[in-house]
């Protein structure tokens, strides 16, 4: 038996990132728990924050952002970062991150993050009380310490998750199964003529 619980955000576990936006001279830090890849061509990212976010006024101003996944043990950094207003504090200071050049964008990136897009807004869109915020991803860092056999391994990053219902962090545990082949395992059931 299941129970209802009403039209609900309930979707879990969703990646923590810490969205830097602002300037090369004045970043700013925010902690974004509803984003996702939308596209593969090109490579496109997308998130939502409240209309009223100090951050958002910022990507209107310099329509470029960097998205950086951090570690799950920086699970208190990442909190930081999303309940204080980066209008009243220096976020990179508190927390003792590094701002990182980047490449493509006047923006940095975070060196304690072992994952960092680079992202330029190619368009927004308004739903209810917020932003979403598409942004093309022009390059993407990740430490070389993470990587196996010329692969990323996900148990390296160690990513910190966020589970919103229940306001909790959580890693990803252990892999169980490769996409595109763990599901092989049930017979094709051959269509009649």
């Amino acid at each position: 038996m299941k129970k209802q619980i009403g039209a609900s955000t309930t979707f879990f576990p969703m990646p923590s990132a810490l969205v830097v936006t602002g300037t090369a001279k004045n970043p700013n830090i925010i902690t974004i728990g509803w984003i996702c890849i939308v596209s593969g061509n090109p490579p496109t990212i997308a998130f939502s924050l409240l209309n009223k976010r100090h951050s958002l006024q910022l990507i209107r101003k310099n329509p470029v952002f960097t998205v950086n996944i951090p570690p799950a043990d920086k699970y208190k950094e990442v909190d930081y970062c999303g309940i204080v207003s980066g209008k009243d504090t220096n976020k990179f200071r508190d927390v003792n991150f590094t701002a990182l050049k980047s490449l493509n964008v006047d923006v940095p990136h975070i060196k304690e993050c072992p994952l960092n897009m680079e992202c330029k807004v190619i368009k927004e869109m308004e739903l209810g009380e917020r932003a979403i915020i598409f942004g093309e991803i022009l390059e993407t860092h990740v430490d070389s310490d993470k990587f196996t056999k010329n692969k990323i391994d996900v148990k390296k990053i160690n990513p910190l998750v966020y589970c919103s219902t229940v306001r909790e962090y959580w890693n990803l545990g252990e892999k169980i199964g490769l996409g595109f082949s763990a599901g092989n395992c049930f017979p094709k059931e051959k269509k009649s003529k």
